[in-house]
């Protein structure tokens, strides 16, 4: 790929990247799993929309919906049967973007006609996918096409997450130069900032102190373009409203697992906000930009830690069932388990780990995230440098250096869940580029090896760290990256534990049951009354929809603070064959903790609830009280009065990564004395 002028640097072409152990052990899954078999989800997946003309929106919620939907899995399964080399997932979806593409209108328009005049969001989705099949293949016509698409008719403005076409437009302009493409960009975005300047993700609004409380994935895909704006033109506005719009996101709303809530809206950071599954992916997506704008290793930094914990935590590990919402805190995950502390949708199956969902935004999106994650693990710098960006186990195959020697260089490694990387550099003749490798911030005692030789340089915390010299045929580069336990602090007097890039938390054993009667079914069925379309999912028995309780004791209070953190001894587990198996976890941790009494699962018999329904054919959005039986995940206990319901036995508990969790306690009160 080019560069546009002003990043830092610019992800590897698809085509030069290969994922390797546990990375691609995950694609497998994935693609063995709903990637590979989507129509489990239920409508749209099962459906050709873009790789159609049917147009068969019957029973949607909004006629953009299925193309939004659909779009997604589209992007991740391409990537995904890619990477993984799974030709059958990959050409699944390449018939898709084949269709969509040949069968153009005249002019060049891409997709249904009713998208013309407003509703461009789901071609923005899409169209990442037509732009990954073109680093994939190098294939210019699918360049050309994206290009005849954005000059067919003037781009609309109808909603504000029409402007989200400024990504794909700057993405051209940045693989073919073409002025008129930045041009168009550059109106869309000014014609967003009029039309809603106190829109949280306007320039405006990103520049002020604001706090956002916007939709999340509306956020995080609208505000990550002022960073790409800087990087094509410069204009240092764009990258300071960037950089400081989701500076008040981590400020406002981050949760332990490295994640803002966003349920749907962006919350607070209490151990029971939520996070929608669609922004594990969109938030990551977003940093990238970021981190091509500003070479600032932080965001790295975090697109690891929404990855290595977020993206597993609500997804089954056989990748065959997902939340939709997702939470630090969750010793239940039912049909009747909704805490949401905005109380959207509060009550129902949110929180379930199963393949379908009332709305099909997540079981689309969720395709996504680890994909591009292994997408963006290389990068190159402006001068023909090569960048490990972000670490796992993996190949990439480029040229370096001002001849543009091919080279090749393989990270050995099961990071996270080791703490360092080996990399083998084979250039095909010797070669001098800058190879440059991340200093994360958690870690502060980083070293670096060359042929078995320690670079005597400074390493700091929280930067990259360019080794430039003449790379021969053979060369090893070792980077050390020794791990440190960290307390946080939540509201509520909470604390959780990290472990370098890892969040622990309480694996909660469950009792698990597979759900009968598809709740799913019965909510749609309740919110659309007359206008409901039946549209049965594939079903099979080994894609099953869960309903989890908890079965042990899970209401601890840790006893530890910073001046007893460091006694804590970390047990790696050399037998771990699979990290993310919570019965022979990569490590455990061992923590001193005291039972609180009273702190119980919540049960109720109504439920304010925040949503849409109908009634009287007419469809409603707002509040209402609503009855049912429901089971929620309890707030912390009242930090207050916590001493006086503990209880007096220590015990030790062991707490293994987040990733290898369902049911969790991630936030615990802190016991103090």
């Amino acid at each position: 790929m080019t560069a546009l002028p002003f990043a830092v640097m610019t992800p590897a072409p698809l085509r030069q990247v290969r994922p390797a152990g546990w990375l691609q052990n995950f694609l497998e899954r994935q693609a063995s799993g709903l990637t590979g078999h989507v129509a489990v989800s239920g409508y749209p997946y099962g459906f050709k929309f873009w790789g159609s003309q049917d147009d068969d929106t019957r029973g949607a919620y909004a006629s953009w919906w299925p193309y939004e939907q659909t779009a997604y899995w589209i992007d991740g399964a391409l990537k995904c049967g890619y990477l993984a080399g799974d030709e059958q997932v990959y050409r699944q979806a390449l018939e898709e973007v084949d269709f969509a593409v040949r069968h153009a209108a005249p002019d060049g328009f891409i997709g249904p006609a009713n998208l013309r005049e407003k509703d461009r969001w789901p071609h923005a989705v899409f169209f990442r996918a037509v732009l990954a099949q073109y680093e994939i293949s190098g294939d210019t016509r699918y360049l050309e096409a994206l290009a005849r698409h954005y000059r067919s008719t003037p781009h609309p403005m109808g909603w504000d997450r029409d402007v989200t076409g400024v990504e794909i437009l700057l993405n051209l302009y940045q693989e073919t130069g073409q002025p008129d493409l930045l041009e168009q960009a550059l109106d869309l975005y000014r014609r967003f900032n009029r039309k809603w300047p106190r829109h949280d993700a306007s320039i405006e609004s990103l520049l002020s102190e604001r706090r956002q409380t916007t939709h999340g994935v509306t956020f995080n895909e609208e505000a990550k373009l002022a960073a790409m704006l800087f990087c094509a033109t410069g204009e240092e506005v764009y990258l300071q409203a960037a950089v400081n719009g989701f500076a008040k996101l981590d400020r406002d709303s981050l949760l332990a697992d490295g994640l803002h809530s966003c349920s749907e809206h962006m919350g607070g950071k209490d151990a029971r906000d939520i996070h929608e599954t669609c922004d594990i992916t969109d938030h990551a997506w977003a940093l990238g930009y970021l981190l091509q704008a500003t070479g600032d290793a932080r965001y790295a930094d975090r697109i690891e830690r929404v990855t290595f914990n977020a993206l597993p935590g609500a997804v089954t590990k056989d990748f065959r069932a997902l939340q939709y919402f997702s939470c630090p805190n969750q010793v239940v995950a039912a049909a009747n388990t909704n805490h949401n502390l905005n109380t959207f949708m509060r009550g129902l199956n949110w929180m379930s780990y199963r393949p379908d969902h009332e709305v099909q935004c997540c079981p689309g999106n969720v395709h996504r995230a680890m994909p591009n994650y292994i997408a963006r693990m290389w990068m190159c710098d402006q001068r023909g440098g090569i960048v490990a960006a972000l670490y796992g186990p993996g190949r990439l195959q480029a040229q370096a250096g001002k001849e543009r020697v091919g080279v090749t260089i393989v990270a050995q490694t099961r990071y996270p869940f080791e703490q360092g990387v080996e990399f083998t550099i084979q250039p095909e003749k010797p070669v001098e580029f800058a190879f440059t490798v991340r200093i994360p911030a958690w870690c502060k005692r980083a070293s670096v090896r060359v042929n078995g030789r320690e670079v005597d340089a400074e390493l700091r915390p929280g930067s990259f760290f360019a080794l430039e010299r003449t790379w021969q045929p053979g060369d090893a580069v070792r980077l050390d990256l020794p791990f440190e336990l960290a307390l946080e602090h939540w509201p509520r007097g909470g604390v959780s534990l990290s472990y370098g890039p890892l969040t622990l938390a309480l694996p909660v054993t469950a009792r698990a049951e597979v759900e009968r009667e598809n709740s799913t079914t019965l909510q749609r069925m309740r919110t659309l009354g007359e206008a409901y379309e039946p549209r049965p999912a594939a079903e099979r028995a080994d894609f099953p929809a869960w309903n989890l309780y908890p079965a042990v004791a899970w209401n601890y209070a840790l006893c530890v603070d910073e001046d007893s953190l460091q006694s804590l001894k970390v047990e790696w587990n050399p037998a771990c064959a699979d990290p993310l198996d919570a019965g022979s976890p990569a490590l455990r941790v061992r923590v001193p903790a005291r039972r609180v009494r009273g702190w119980k699962l919540v049960h109720t018999r109504k439920a304010v609830q925040r949503g849409h329904w109908m009634e009287n054919g007419e469809m409603h959005r707002g509040r209402r009280t609503v009855e049912g039986d429901f089971l929620y995940t309890p707030p912390l206990p009242n930090p207050d009065r916590l001493a006086g319901r503990l209880e007096e036995g220590v015990e030790e508990i062991e707490l293994v990564p987040y990733a290898a969790t369902l049911l969790r306690v991630t936030v615990f009160p802190q016991a103090r004395g």
